[in-house]
């Protein structure tokens, strides 16, 4: 089974399920994917309090710290490249830009890197052993966001190559270098997509056990 098989495998494993005892939003059990949950009384003894024990696997980088800090180095600064290259010709005040067609995939573009941005914020400071959802919202996330990235300005970039056709004396050169930087940012975040697919995550099995008397989430 190949690793990518094998990550698969496990999310489906670890998903939660539903059982009776306590009910908990989706969102809820999103964030708290892979622990148990128990009750306990509290210091006074007029009450409960929940305690949680994370027992589901575990997602670790085959990386070395030395590489995990590149490699979070490099999409930074490949990001950066991508959003200027779109953004710089975004901007322009081309008639390519005032069409439809064009400004269009443009838009849907927006939201996907404002993604890329927030699986960032998992991404980047992430801890070296990870839960299911530390690894849901860092790598998935930002496999998703970059794939979608890709998408949007690869269809940017053919809709603006369609207007030079239409449109051939609509200052051709300025559209087409347009064209390539569209062309080029999707390439980008391509790269980055592939990239982080071909990293190697070690699942390591939990070493935790909660109590016999543990409230399962549902």
């Amino acid at each position: 089974m190949g690793i990518r098989d094998q990550l698969r495998s496990s999310l489906q494993k670890d998903r939660p399920q539903r059982k009776r005892g306590i009910w908990h939003s989706k969102a809820y059990h999103r964030f708290f994917e892979g622990y148990s949950e128990f009750t306990i009384p509290t210091t006074d003894g007029k009450g409960y309090r929940i305690q949680r024990v994370y027992t589901g696997n575990t997602y670790r980088q085959d990386l070395t710290k030395g590489q995990q800090a590149l490699l979070r180095v490099l999409y930074v600064v490949l990001f950066v490249c991508a959003v200027y290259l779109f953004v710089s010709c975004a901007v322009l005040l081309l008639p390519s830009n005032s069409t439809w067609y064009v400004t269009l995939p443009q838009a849907v573009s927006l939201p996907f890197m404002f993604w890329i941005v927030i699986a960032f914020l998992s991404y980047l400071p992430a801890e070296r052993d990870m839960t299911i959802h530390g690894y849901r919202s860092s790598s998935q996330a930002l496999q998703k966001a970059t794939l979608g990235t890709a998408i949007c300005l690869g269809v940017t970039a053919l809709a603006t190559l369609i207007f030079i056709t239409l449109n051939p004396s609509d200052e051709p050169l300025d559209v087409l270098r347009c064209t390539s930087s569209f062309f080029a940012g999707g390439l980008i975040t391509l790269g980055m997509y592939w990239i982080e697919r071909k990293v190697k995550y070690l699942i390591i099995p939990s070493q935790n056990h909660p109590p016999e008397d543990r409230v399962e989430i549902q």
